[in-house]
């Protein structure tokens, strides 16, 4: 990624942590000795109009439900 569009993902990211914060989506705790942590990662997507242009970019962080 270039300087400006990573700039965009950075800022993205930082505006999906603030909502998850102010939706109290998630706490942060100790985790216990006989649990496993579930791990997480970043989705990334940019949204297009209906003329093809780009209208904004997307990011959104989910759990790996897998693990």
């Amino acid at each position: 990624m270039k300087g400006s569009n990573n700039d965009k993902w950075k800022e993205v990211m930082k505006d999906e942590m603030k909502e998850l914060e102010r939706n109290a989506t998630w706490d942060l705790l100790e985790l216990p000795s006989n649990n496993k942590i579930v791990g997480c990662k970043w989705v990334y997507k940019l949204k297009k109009g209906v003329d093809d242009k780009l209208e904004r970019y997307k990011a959104r962080l989910v759990a790996k439900g897998y693990s």
